[in-house]
């Protein structure tokens, strides 16, 4: 069991490197492809001096990661915190139950009542 899983993580591993090798290749792919030289105008007659199409491209895919890292991160925060709060609220709620029934536990066993030791005839 114990080369099956070293096994998986050594295929884990070489599957990552090769995500990221095709990802690097594809970049420059991309880079390659996309180098025509670009002016962006903005309001009020400002505009850029030119600049290869992919860096505004990659700039932007950059800038929306960040963007969507920033909000995810608060949201992870904002979880955390809950997560918290409720394995407080839950170790409290498991002391009280162990509590309560280390009180219904009876000390010694309850005697069998005179009735039960009655037969019946049928």
């Amino acid at each position: 069991m114990c080369s099956l899983t070293l096994d998986i993580r050594v295929v884990q591993k070489l599957a990552k490197i090769f995500i990221a090798a095709l990802f690097i290749i594809l970049a420059a792919t991309f880079s390659t492809l996309n180098r025509e030289e670009v002016t962006l105008r903005y309001f009020f007659g400002w505009s850029t001096p030119p600049f290869p199409l992919f860096l505004f491209l990659l700039a932007s895919l950059v800038a929306g990661m960040v963007l969507g890292f920033s909000v995810d991160w608060g949201e992870r925060w904002k979880l955390r915190g809950k997560a918290r709060e409720l394995g407080g609220r839950e170790k409290e709620l498991r002391d009280e139950i162990e509590s309560l029934t280390a009180q219904e536990k009876p000390s010694e066993p309850l005697p069998a009542s005179p009735e039960a030791s009655k037969t019946t005839p049928a």
